[in-house]
C-alpha cells in the first residue's frame, strides 16, 4: 500500500516574544500528531514580536486544524500561509483594538 505524498505547507506565525511561546507552539503541533518538517524562529524589527516559520507536511483539513490550534494560543498575533505562487492567505488571530 502506497500513501500519497504529503504537500508541504509553510506558515509564518508572528508571536509575542516571551518565554515558553516557542515550546507551546511546537508542542501543540506535535501533540496533534502532525509532523513538523522545519521550524525556524527569529526576531523582527519589533523587539516584542518574534517570527516563526513552520513547515508542516499535511493536506486539506489537517492544515486547517494546525492553523486553528495555533490560533488558540494567546501569544499568537497572526498566521500567514506562504504559498509558492506568491499569494498569501492571512489568518488574523487577534481583534484590531487600535481603531
Amino acid at each position: 500500500m502506497t500513501t500519497a505524498p504529503r504537500r508541504q505547507h509553510t506558515l509564518e506565525v508572528l508571536v509575542e516574544n516571551s518565554p515558553g511561546v516557542f515550546a507551546r507552539a511546537a508542542g501543540l503541533v506535535s501533540r496533534r500528531a502532525f509532523n513538523i518538517d522545519s521550524l525556524n524562529v527569529g526576531p523582527t524589527e519589533n523587539p516584542t514580536i518574534s517570527k516563526m516559520i513552520i513547515v508542516v507536511g499535511v493536506e486539506g483539513h489537517s492544515l486547517e486544524q494546525v492553523i486553528a490550534q495555533l490560533d488558540k494560543l494567546v501569544s499568537v498575533i497572526s498566521i500567514k500561509e506562504i504559498l509558492t505562487d506568491k499569494v498569501e492567505a492571512v489568518h488574523d488571530t487577534q481583534p484590531d483594538y487600535q481603531n
